[in-house]
This record gives structure tokens, sequence and C-alpha cells, in this order.
């Protein structure tokens, strides 16, 4: 701009009819192409601003530090022009005095004087020694890298009014590529990784060449066109205005990325100069950082991993008691109805012996065998399901039915001891969702384990709640419903959430077993909810449970969540019509 200005300004002169104009439009014509075919050539232009600031702060130094002086002479001799021989020499030694004094009072006047122009023109030195030692003073105490990347940006707001700053670590990889990771001083800035090639100029310069680099260099010096427009992307996301290395002359170990002065002028040589010397004193409070974020990084994966050794001793002493429990369960599990049937078995042959058999004796006595072989064939089952949860071999058949018959079937076993317990149980929803596609027998046992469950948890008089809501999403095949099991019971300690899915799981001491399918805290074998666990992780769904705690006082009461596909991904759908009811016989 000003060289276009100098050519037009020297053009207009020469229009002028006098040789002085003539002349010094020449010249400035002469300059005005000068200082253009300078813009056109260089990529870097000097910066008119620093030097007129400088300039014009030279001279108010100059002209305010001698006017004290010029003055007081002046007013001196004005004031001795009329006087005698004796009070002449008196006004001469009043002028060397002032003169004494103005020499010892020259370079305190003159500092301030600097202090107050150069506050004002932009123009202040750098106290570099002061800067220096109190940097190093700080960093010397800093462990963390954030903090140090936050002392830094401190440090360059102070002395340059810098409103953006960032210390990026520089890791080098086996492959000789860079990975540089942005740790925030002051302004945002991106926090990805990014990885430069091992032979990218920009890495290349400040991590061989020591040297700081400026954005507008990357910007306009041909030198930097073949950085990655990637790369080039990301350092103008950055932000910042220049880049000085943090290095051990050996290889590169971080970078301070410095943004725009508050005042809007570029960097000067001096101020990269004393950056550099920053950079250097930065480099082992770097590497010292790094060592400690490394150290704590290792301390807290082996605080994780001791955590994670305590919680598996804890599960494995867990289950080592279960197996031993479920010893305990099962041998009464078996026993009770083995003893029932071999005692009405010996009742049956006495009575046989005897002739004393009638025929309603006959039936009832059938009838407890009966009902034993039953108990023994469902512990036997359950056994035999979790097994196949073991070797993945629940096979599946899914059709075309709904949550209603379902739920309805599932309740079908336990409407007596409802009714024996005063518990109500109310469903909301469940006939309002559309039809579902399932394997029918699986999903009713499932379900009867997890109201069985709620039964046996539930004080006599309390309530069940079971509720059903759509979870639509944007593919219809792909829409899942939400069933929620919730009851007024006990609860469960939060210990315990996961466990309970666990087989042969149960809470509270065996000792206290009852082989009570729907008797109050009856738990019985642990096969319950494993079973309804698989059954519904293979339709590709999910359950959990949510409770406060365990308190027989409160009674908090526990939710069982369950989540379905409307209709599983990758499954085969059987031929069979829709069912709506299935005898209960069919259920296993």
């Amino acid at each position: 701009f000003i060289a276009l200005l100098t050519l037009f300004t020297g053009e207009f002169l020469q229009f002028i009819d006098n040789p002085i104009f003539i002349i010094t439009g020449q010249a400035l014509r002469y300059l005005g192409i000068v200082g253009l075919a300078y813009a056109v050539a260089s990529y870097r232009i000097v910066d008119v601003r620093t030097r007129i600031r400088r300039t014009l702060a030279f001279f108010i130094i100059n002209i305010l530090s001698a006017l004290p002086l010029i003055i007081a002479i002046v007013l001196i001799l004005n004031f001795s022009s009329d006087l005698n021989q004796y009070n002449k020499n008196l006004t001469l030694l009043l002028i060397a005095i002032v003169v004494a004094l103005g020499f010892l009072l020259y370079d305190p006047y003159r500092r301030v004087i600097e202090r107050i122009t150069f506050r004002y023109l932009g123009s202040e030195g750098l106290n570099s020694n002061l800067i220096i030692r109190n940097y190093s003073q700080a960093i010397a105490r800093t462990l963390d890298v954030q903090q140090l990347s936050v002392l830094i940006a401190g440090t360059l707001s102070e002395m340059l009014e810098t409103n953006r700053c960032a210390l990026l670590l520089v890791s080098q990889q086996e492959d000789g590529r860079y990975e540089i990771e942005p740790i925030a001083g002051m302004g945002p800035l991106p926090r990805d990784i990014i990885v430069f090639p091992a032979k990218d100029r920009f890495i290349t310069l400040l991590a061989e060449e020591h040297q700081p680099l400026l954005q507008y260099d990357i910007d306009f010096n041909p030198v930097y066109s073949d950085i990655n427009e990637a790369h080039g992307e990301w350092l103008k996301e950055m932000a910042m205005e220049g880049y000085v290395p943090i290095s051990d002359g050996d290889e590169i170990a971080g970078i301070i990325a410095a943004g725009p002065k508050g005042t809007g002028l570029p960097y000067q040589s001096n101020e990269l100069e004393l950056m550099q010397t920053l950079a250097d004193q930065t480099i082992v409070a770097l590497q010292n950082a790094r060592l400690y974020s490394v150290l704590n990084a290792q301390n807290e994966q082996v605080r994780l991993l001791n955590e994670d050794l305590v919680d598996q001793n804890e599960k494995l002493e867990v289950m080592d008691r279960v197996k031993t429990d479920f010893i305990t369960i099962a041998s009464h599990e078996l026993r009770t109805p083995l003893t029932q049937v071999k005692g009405y078995a010996d009742i049956l042959a006495a009575m046989n012996e005897e002739n004393a058999l009638s025929r309603d004796q006959t039936r009832e006595i059938v009838g407890h065998i009966n009902r034993a072989t039953l108990q023994l064939e469902g512990l036997i089952t359950d056994m035999l399901e979790t097994s196949q949860l073991d070797v993945d071999e629940m096979r599946l058949t899914f059709v075309k039915t709904r949550l209603q018959s379902i739920i309805k079937l599932a309740m079908e076993p336990l409407i007596q001891a409802l009714r024996e317990r005063r518990i109500t149980l109310t469903q909301e929803g469940v006939d309002e969702l559309p039809p579902i596609y399932a394997d029918y027998k699986r999903l009713v046992q499932a379900f009867t384990k997890l109201l069985g469950n709620a039964v046996k948890y539930t004080p006599d008089g309390g309530r069940i709640t079971v509720t059903a809501a759509l979870i639509p999403s944007v593919d219809e095949e792909e829409a899942y419903f939400e069933v929620i099991i919730q009851d007024s019971g006990i609860g469960i300690d939060p210990k315990y959430h996961e466990l309970i899915f666990e087989k042969f799981f149960r809470i509270g001491d065996p000792q206290l077993h009852s082989t009570g399918s729907t008797k109050f805290k009856g738990a019985g074998p642990g096969l319950g909810l494993p079973i309804a666990k698989g059954v519904i992780e293979g339709h590709n769904g999910r359950i959990w449970v949510e409770s406060e705690g365990e308190d027989e006082q409160r009674m908090p009461g526990s939710s069982f969540h369950i989540i379905l596909p409307v209709k599983p991904a990758e499954v085969e759908i059987e031929p069979i019509p829709e069912l709506e009811e299935r005898p209960s016989y069919l259920i296993g």
C-alpha cells in the first residue's frame, strides 16, 4: 500500500510545472517501483508500523530527555545576563551544579520516559533476565504436563499479551513419524492427536534447525508449499502465530505454540529469541513431567488391576461358596421329593399286601408320588437348561405371537400363590404391544422364572406390576419393546445386581432354604434367573435389575428390565400359525 501510494504521488508531482516537484516526483516514483518490486519478490514485508513506532519513540525519548536540561540552562542564562561579575561567577557555579545534577538524574529520568513512551506506543523492551529467572523457578516446581502448559501460557501472556497458547507434545514413532498431542494452556484448540510424516517440512525445521517458525512463513514462504493439505488445515485450526521447538539437541520433545499478540503486531526477532530461550529452559521440566505422567498412568493401571484382582478374588470366593451352597441346596431339593416318593411307595406296598387299599387311597397316594416326581423333574430340567447355556445349545423356534398371551401363561402356575399370599399383580400396556416374533415356549419359561422370583421376595399383601412399552426406531424391523417387572419386596443389594444372573448363585443363608416354590424368601437352587437371562439374550435382548438395596423394613423393591426386539434380526420364522394360548403342560 505504501509503495503504491508513493508511486501515485510521484506520478502526480510529474504534472506540476516546477523543476523541484518534477525531480521529487521522479524520486518518489523510483522509490515506489523499488518498493513494489520488493513486495513482489519477498514473502516477508517490512513491518512499517513497528518501524514507525520505534522511530517515533526514539525522537520522543531523546527530546523529552534533553528538554529539562535545555530549559534550565536557558533560564539561567537569561536570568544572569544583567548581573555583575560576582553574580556571574555565582551563576556559573549554579550552572555547574545543575549540569552535575542533570548527569546524576539523567539515567533515572530517561528510564521513566522510556517506560511511559514504550507503554503507550507498544514498543516496550523485554527484561530477559528477569523473565528467564522467574520462569525457570516456576517450571522447576511443575511435574504435570497440563500445569506446565498453563504456566507457559501465563508467561507468554504476561510478556507479550498473547491470548492463545498451547504446549504440543511430540513423540517420534518407530516408523519415524511424529505424533503431536495438543495440551491447552490458554484458549480453545483442537484436541485431536495428529501424525506428521518424518520428512514433513514443518516438523523438520523445528526438529533439525532448532529455530522458531511463524505461521506467516508457513502461509507465504514457498519453502513450505509442500506441507500436506490436512496438516496445513490443522495448523490453521490451531490459530497460532508462532511455533518454538523444545529440544535437547538430539530430538524434539515438544513445541510451544503461541497465539497472536494482543497489540496485533508481529513477533520481533528479539521476542522469538527470548521464546526460544524459554523453550530451551523447558526441556528438562517437560521430560520430567512426561515421565511423571507415564508413572502416574502406570500407577493408575496397577491400581485398577489391583482393584480388578480384588473384585475377581471376591467373585471367586462367592462362586466357590455358591458351589458349596448348591450342593447343600440340591441335596435338599432332591432329598425331599425322593423321601416322599419312597415313603408313599412303601405305604402303597404295605397296604397292598394287606389288601387294605381302596380306590380313593390309591388315587391319593399316586397323586403325592406324581407331585414329588414333577418336583424332581423340574429341578433336573432346570439343571439341563443351565448346561445348555454353557455350551450354547439353546435352540429357539421363532413364531408370531403376542406378549399378552405369554404373560398370561407365565402367570398361570402362580395364580394360587398370589391368592394365598394376597399379592396384587397388575399389568400396564401389555395388551397395547403389536405382535412380536419369539420362541413362545422359551419366553413363557423366562417370564415364569422372573414372575416367580418376584413372588418369592414380595411379602404377603404386596404388589407386583408388569409394565410394557414399545421403543420405536427408524427401521420398523429394528423396533424394541421393554418389559419392567416391579415388585414391592425386600430389594437386592447393588453388589449382587450382576451375580444374581450367575448359575447357582442365591442370596441368603442356604440353611434357611425352603423347597416351596412361592413361599416368602423361599429361594430355590439359583437356576431361575440364569435361565431367564439365557432365554432373553438368545432373543438378542438384554436384562438387568435396579434396586436401592436390601431392606426388610422399608421394602424398597426391585425392578427387572427386559428389552427384546419385536423381530430379532437374522432369524428364520417358522410357518406356525399365530399362537395366543397354549396348555401349561407344554411349558418346560
